[in-house]
Parts: C-alpha cells; structure tokens; sequence
C-alpha cells in the first residue's frame, strides 16, 4: 500500500458522517416507492374483481 492508498483509505473514514443523511434519503425514498407499489397493486386488484 501506497501513499496514495492510505489518503484515500483516510478521506473515506472522515466522510462517515455523509452516509447518515444520504442512509436517511434512501429510507425515505424506499418507503415512497413501497407506498406507491402498495396503491398500484390495491388499484390493480379492484380492476380484478
């Protein structure tokens, strides 16, 4: 391992705090798709019967 390797390995421990708000973007982007997944299939099943 390089320099260069150690840097980046560095840089990623000191961007730690990043990954909490983007891990609470992808929660909520997650749980709109699975609102809209859920109203899809409701609409789909009322076509049914």
């Amino acid at each position: 391992m390089d320099d260069k390797d150690q840097k980046d390995i560095s840089n990623l421990e000191f961007n730690k705090g990043d990954f909490s708000n983007d891990y609470k973007l992808l929660v909520k982007k997650l749980k709109s798709i699975k609102n809209i997944i859920q109203i899809l299939e409701k609409n789909f099943l009322q076509r049914d019967i």
